[in-house]
C-alpha cells in the first residue's frame, strides 16, 4: 500500500510538472506554435514518455485550460457568496471573471483560446473537466438569477438558463475584444476596464427589476472609479 501511494504522488508530481513546462509554451506561444518536442526538451524527456502522462497535445493543453478554471471557479463564487441579493450576484459572476482577466491574463487568454480548439476525442479526460467547470459556471449564474428573480431584483419574465448563458458569452466577448478594439479606445482616450465596467453595468440593468432603476444615475457616476481590486460588495459599490 505504502509503494502505491509513493507511486501516485510521484506521478502526480510528474504530471503537475508536465504541466507547468507547458503552461509556459502556451501561454507564450500559443496552442497551434507550441509542440510536443519542445515541452519534452525542456523537460529532459522523450516525446513518448510524456504520452504517458497525457493523451496527447490537446489533451496536455486542456489541462492547462483545467488550472485557469479552478482558479476561476474559485474566484466566482467566493464573489457569489459575498452577496445578498441575486443581482449583486449575478453582477459578482461579472466581477470575478473581469478579476480573473486582470490578475491571472496569461491564463486568461489559453482559456479563451480554448474555445476555439474541439479535440478529436471528446471523452479526452481534461476536456471533460473543462465542460464539468462550464457547466458549474452557468449553474452558478442560474442560482443567481432565480435567487433574485425570488428577492424581487431580477425580473421574472426572463429565461434563467438563456440569460445566464447571455451574461456569460457577452462578459467573455468584451474580455476578449479585438485589438482593433483597443485601438479605438486608445484613440479615444478610454481605458479597455472602463469598456468593461460599462459592458457590465449595462448587462445588469438590463435584467434588474424597474425598482432598481432608481440607482441608475449613480451607477453611472460611479462606473469610473472602481476597480477590480476593490472588495466592496453591493451592487453600486460594484459598479
Amino acid at each position: 500500500m505504502a509503494l502505491s501511494n509513493r507511486r501516485i504522488r510521484e506521478r502526480e508530481r510528474k504530471t503537475n510538472e508536465i504541466i507547468d513546462a507547458a503552461q509556459k509554451y502556451f501561454c507564450k506561444k500559443g496552442y497551434d506554435k507550441t509542440t510536443m518536442d519542445e515541452i519534452a526538451f525542456e523537460l529532459e524527456l522523450t516525446k513518448p514518455a510524456l504520452y504517458r502522462y497525457f493523451v496527447n497535445k490537446e489533451d496536455l493543453f486542456f489541462a492547462v485550460v483545467h488550472r485557469g478554471n479552478e482558479i476561476l471557479s474559485k474566484m466566482m463564487k467566493k464573489e457569489v457568496e459575498s452577496c445578498d441579493i441575486g443581482l449583486e450576484k449575478i453582477l459578482a459572476t461579472g466581477y470575478a471573471f473581469w478579476k480573473f482577466y486582470d490578475q491571472y491574463h496569461d491564463h486568461c487568454m489559453v482559456m479563451l483560446e480554448a474555445r476555439n480548439i474541439y479535440p478529436e476525442c471528446m471523452d479526452a479526460p481534461y476536456f471533460q473537466k473543462i465542460r464539468e467547470h462550464d457547466q458549474d459556471y452557468l449553474g452558478i449564474m442560474c442560482g443567481a438569477i432565480e435567487t433574485g428573480k425570488k428577492d424581487g431584483s431580477i425580473r421574472e419574465n426572463i429565461d434563467t438558463f438563456l440569460t445566464a448563458l447571455y451574461l456569460a458569452e457577452s462578459t467573455i466577448a468584451v474580455l476578449r475584444s479585438s485589438e482593433a478594439t483597443s485601438d479605438v479606445l486608445n484613440l479615444l482616450g478610454v481605458k479597455k476596464a472602463e469598456l468593461i465596467k460599462h459592458s457590465l453595468n449595462l448587462m445588469t440593468l438590463g435584467i434588474s427589476q424597474q425598482p432598481l432603476r432608481k440607482n441608475e444615475k449613480k451607477i453611472s457616476q460611479n462606473d469610473n472609479q472602481k476597480s477590480p481590486n476593490d472588495n466592496k460588495k453591493t451592487l453600486n459599490e460594484y459598479l
